[in-house]
């Protein structure tokens, strides 16, 4: 593998992916479920979040130089493998278009009132296939190490600028509107998008020290996590519940409120280029990912090649959802939270660990 990243790449490929996303696509949901409790349920998010790390941490050291698409035969065998990794594939095939359509349908709703959905889509993905084609993973990884301090003081620019608008009373009544559960199912959708770690498992190999990437996984979804319960409890703090949980971006809308010395305002253009950096990054990681998995599990030497098939495919998939309540709301409660979540996240990588565990146990005896 000619392709080498650094460990902090890593760090801030992960900050990144897991950032952006969440605070813009995953808030409402939490807020609806949990109230004014949201950011207990960004601190559960995050938690969950740092356990799908930690597995798939201790996964990729059973094999580290080989990547997902290999240790998967190699600890399940052929056909188990195979049937795993489809599940895997249609997880990377499926959101690289949903992601392409919200991030469309959010700057036709914010900026480009009159540009065609399929031009807004079309410039993303040339710019996803030039990195990923002329770059591949250490392109994106330089990349992210560029855009990644530059998000985290947007992020941290918007949080001191909304502290004039602060409402401590929109915090009460603690716990008793919500309670555990609804807690809990407020975390999920945030849990969802901070568990990207798990793309690591397509990654260590690349490292330079692969049994050493883990400590910037860890860091990376810790720093996303700080950043997510922050921005939930300002959100709260200035919007409102009652209002934020009814906004399709609760954190977009807080940088409205903003206002600085009475003529610095309409911010907002911050919390769009946050936006777009991460979804940037996020998809020539998906589409990396995608394209590689795919080239070793049909054997294809040259990985790039499977690009000029899944840019279009996944082109005219982002334009099948008629709207952006299917192209977010159905994709993310009938398919990311309850199956993504629970099976690719946490079940398959832990069954892997398992199995791995028992056969080189096995080996050694």
């Amino acid at each position: 593998m000619t392709m080498k990243v650094t460990g902090l790449q890593v760090f801030w490929m992960i900050t990144v992916m897991e950032l952006g996303m969440t605070l813009l696509m995953t808030f409402t949901p939490g807020l609806q479920a949990a109230k004014q409790d949201a950011w207990l349920s960004m601190i559960v998010s995050g938690c969950i979040a740092l356990l799908v790390a930690l597995i798939t941490i201790k996964l990729v050291r059973l094999h580290p130089d080989q990547t997902f698409i290999q240790f998967s035969q190699t600890i399940m065998g052929k056909w188990l493998g195979r049937i795993i990794i489809i599940v895997y594939l249609v997880q990377w095939y499926t959101i690289i278009p949903i992601v392409l359509r919200q991030f469309s349908d959010l700057l036709r709703i914010l900026l480009l009132h009159q540009t065609p959905t399929i031009a807004i889509i079309l410039v993303m993905v040339l710019l996803v296939v030039y990195v990923t084609y002329s770059g591949g993973i250490d392109g994106i990884g330089r990349c992210s190490e560029i855009l990644g301090p530059l998000i985290i003081m947007m992020v941290l620019f918007v949080l001191v600028a909304s502290v004039s608008n602060i409402h401590l009373k929109n915090l009460r009544p603690f716990y008793v509107d919500s309670g555990a559960k609804a807690i809990f199912k407020g975390a999920l959708p945030s849990a969802s998008y901070l568990g990207h770690a798990v793309e690591f498992v397509m990654v260590s190999p690349f490292l330079h020290t692969p049994r050493k990437g883990g400590a910037y996984v860890v860091w990376g979804v810790i720093i996303a996590w700080i950043w997510v319960v922050l921005s939930m409890t300002m959100v709260i703090l200035t919007v409102g519940v009652n209002l934020a949980s009814k906004m399709w971006y609760p954190f977009f809308e807080m940088t409205k409120k903003i206002s600085i010395f009475g003529f610095i305002e309409n911010l907002d253009a911050i919390a769009v280029i946050i936006w777009i950096s991460s979804v940037f990054i996020k998809l020539s990681i998906y589409m990396f990912v995608a394209s590689y998995g795919t080239a070793q599990f049909l054997q294809v030497k040259n990985w790039r090649m499977m690009i000029w098939f899944i840019a279009p495919v996944v082109l005219v998939f982002a334009l099948f959802p008629h709207n952006i309540s299917e192209a977010t709301g159905n994709y993310l409660n009938n398919y990311w939270v309850p199956l993504v979540l629970p099976v690719n996240m946490i079940g398959l990588p832990l069954l892997l660990l398992i199995v791995g565990k028992i056969r080189q146990r096995h080996m050694q005896k």
